[in-house]
């Protein structure tokens, strides 16, 4: 038996479907792995490029939690692609 969030999730997905089609899909799909690599290089650009008077090893956490989100975002429409 199914959770009233999952079936949320499942019904939300399936109108995303309906409305973007497969090629939409792939097309976000891309657009966030690009995002998620673009955001992970900047990330480790800061870490590895610092200004000699600090050299505490600092996370950018705003950039870290949006890397998350798109990830989570890219791995759902991963599924929602399987759907298909």
């Amino acid at each position: 038996m199914n959770s009233l969030l999952c079936n949320w999730f499942d019904d939300w997905g399936f109108k995303i479907i309906d409305g973007l089609g497969q090629t939409g899909l792939i097309i976000f799909i891309v657009v966030f792995a690009v995002l998620i690599c673009f955001t992970l290089y900047n990330i480790f650009l800061a870490q590895i490029f610092k200004p000699r008077a600090d050299r505490k090893f600092k996370i950018k956490w705003v950039q870290l939690i949006f890397t998350v989100i798109l990830v989570l975002f890219t791995i759902w429409f991963c599924i929602l692609l399987n759907k298909i």
